[in-house]
């Protein structure tokens, strides 16, 4: 894989990774009551988790456009 394939690659494993994040969020804000929600949390802080180790390996835990 090339340099800009593997660049192209992680930028769409980001997106999908906000994604997920931003839908997360939804669920956990408008079904609190959800027995789901205690999953949704730990779903979201381990997808936040891989999101910053992509972004940056060096563990500066930069912030999500759009947070």
């Amino acid at each position: 894989m090339s340099t800009l394939e593997a660049g192209a690659e992680l930028e769409r494993t980001l997106d999908r990774l906000e994604a997920r994040m931003e839908a997360l969020q939804f669920s956990m804000r408008t079904l609190r009551t959800s027995p789901r929600f205690e999953l949704w949390r730990h779903d979201l802080h381990e997808t936040r988790e891989t999101w910053f180790r992509l972004v940056d390996p060096d563990g500066q835990d930069p912030t999500p456009e759009g947070s």
